[in-house]
Formats: structure tokens, C-alpha cells, sequence
């Protein structure tokens, strides 16, 4: 589906429009359709070049199609917050055990403050405390989640940029280098790690000092300006040298590259469109067409 073509749709989507709606993906209703990621790509071929996930459809899409795949940075700290507390799962264990038991409570926040003020003679209870060190190991973890869940909420921010990105995962890689396996710059599962490299150093205004990989990478983007020649402004006593050295540099090309700044780095736009998509689906689909579906879910992106 191209977009909505009814003209007083289009008129109402064009007052309000926030997010632009390129396409979306066929519905596929019958068990012997194709959902390979080739037929994907024929789908999507003149409507979308570059998508934002990591999931290996997506990945295998993108290099069928030859072009960059900028991954969704929430989905990779994910992956690193689950693999961190998959190797803090006993602690995690032992507090929910506490809390079982203190399920009376009905705010967490106050389970610390009521810590001095528990019965020390309930024996059952004191055995689910944590020893002093053990408390201090539990202090340590609950102060790493706050710093994993601020960089989190970070980037469902609006207009967070692949610099942006770089400079929390750095700071984040920094803290816990086990983290590295999923957002180091070159981490596996980056797709194309030279293009988001290249996009940060143009982020950071060091275009100039990008390397020939990054270069390639970022060649879609780029703008090439031509200083203009005033061969009238050259000095008469000036050597045939100094001539051609100056038209040389008026002439020198000034590599910018364009859009790099808007590229999103987070698909949580995407993802929240494909939750309404979904609850529509299920409960409107039998009574719409796909073009006035496409219609629905556009406007109410664009509403918010």
C-alpha cells in the first residue's frame, strides 16, 4: 500500500502530520505465502531502503538490498540488561523470596525505609535478610539498574541521534565492560558497523577524519559542493604558482554529508505504530479494507 489517496484523508493527514507513513507490510493470511525476506524485499523496493531492527530477517534484508541497517539501540541494551541479570540470578532470587514474604507492603519504596524497623525475633523473616556484605552487593546492583533504566528512558526520548547513542553507550561500557558484547561500536550485532561509526564522527563535526570504510559506508549521503572560480580576483604580481595554487584551493570540494542527523536511532516509534496496527487488527479488520486501514492507523500516529 503506497499511502492514503482519498483526497479529504489526505488533507486532514497533511494539518497534522508528524511521522511520514512510507508504506506497510502486506498482511499475510494464508499458510503457503511466502514471508521470506527476499519477497520482502521485492515488496519494499522503491518504497523503503533502510530499516531499523536487529532481528535476523531484517539483517538478511538488508544485505540483499545492499544497503546500511542502523539497529534499534533500546533492543540492544536490552539484550545486554538480560544477559546481565541472567548472571545475577540468585540475587535476584533472594530478594524476591524477601518481598514474597513482605507482599503485605503495597509500596516497594517503603520496604527500605521499614528495613530498621522490621521484628528482629521473627526468625523466618531474618532468615531472608541479607547478610551486611551480601546487602551492600544488593545496593551496588540496585544503583547499576538505575543507571541501566535512565539511559532506557533516554531513548524513547524525542530526536536522539546516533551521537547521542555513542556517548551513553560509551558511558555505559565504561561501567560494565560485559556490556560491550552488545553495544560496543563493533559489537556482532551491529550490522554495519562502519556506517554508524561514519554517522558519529559527522555527528561530532570530525567528517574530515573519517576512514576510507566509513567513507564507502556514508556514500549515499553525500553532498559535494563546489567552491566558485573568480579568476578575476588574482593578483597581477602573483607567480603562475601562486595562481594555480589559489585556484586549486577555490576550487577544493567540501565533502558534507546530508540527513545523517535524522537518521532515528531507536525503532520505538516503529514498535508503538505496529501495537496499534495490531489491537486494530484484531478488532476492526473485518470491517475495513487495507487502504482504509492504512488510512486509520496514519492518522492516529499523526494525532498524538
Amino acid at each position: 500500500m503506497g499511502g492514503p489517496t482519498h483526497p479529504n484523508i489526505s488533507s486532514q493527514c497533511l494539518r497534522i502530520a508528524k511521522s511520514a507513513l512510507l508504506s506497510m507490510a502486506p498482511v499475510i493470511n494464508g499458510l503457503d505465502e511466502d514471508p521470506s525476506a527476499r519477497i520482502h524485499r521485492d515488496f519494499l523496493a522503491g518504497m523503503l531502503e533502510q530499516d531499523f531492527d536487529n532481528c535476523s530477517a531484517n539483517r538478511r534484508l538488508a544485505t540483499i538490498m545492499l544497503v546500511p541497517l542502523v539497529g534499534c539501540a533500546s533492543h540492544r541494551l536490552n539484550r545486554a540488561v538480560q544477559q546481565h541479570m541472567t548472571q545475577n540470578e540468585n540475587d535476584f532470587a533472594a530478594v524476591q523470596g524477601l518481598m514474597t514474604k513482605l507482599r503485605t507492603i503495597k509500596h516497594p519504596k517503603a520496604s527500605f525505609a521499614l528495613l530498621e524497623f522490621l521484628d528482629q525475633d521473627d526468625e523466618e523473616l531474618m532468615y531472608l535478610l541479607p547478610c551486611p556484605a551480601y546487602n551492600r552487593q544488593l545496593k551496588k546492583l540496585y544503583a547499576d539498574f538505575k543507571d541501566f533504566e535512565s539511559v532506557l528512558k533516554a531513548l524513547q526520548g524525542e530526536n536522539v541521534s546516533l551521537l547521542d547513542v555513542r556517548v551513553w553507550f560509551d558511558g555505559l561500557i565504561e561501567a560494565q565492560p560485559a556490556f560491550a558484547a552488545y553495544i560496543a561500536p563493533r559489537a556482532n550485532i551491529v550490522h554495519t558497523p562502519d556506517f554508524e561509526l561514519g554517522c558519529v564522527r559527522v555527528l561530532k563535526g570530525n567528517g574530515a577524519r573519517l576512514t576510507a570504510s566509513e567513507k564507502r559506508a556514508l556514500r549515499p549521503f553525500l553532498q559535494v559542493d563546489r567552491a566558485p572560480v573568480n579568476h578575476g580576483e588574482e593578483a597581477e604580481t602573483d607567480s603562475l604558482v601562486q595562481r594555480l595554487e589559489k585556484r586549486r584551493r577555490l576550487e577544493a570540494r567540501e565533502a558534507r554529508y546530508c540527513l545523517v542527523g535524522s537518521i532515528p536511532a531507536t525503532s520505538n516509534k516503529v514498535e508503538g505504530f505496529f501495537s496499534v496496527a495490531r489491537a486494530t487488527l484484531g478488532y476492526e479488520r473485518n470491517g475495513l479494507q487495507p487502504i482504509p486501514l492504512e488510512m486509520v492507523l496514519f492518522l492516529r500516529e499523526n494525532s498524538r
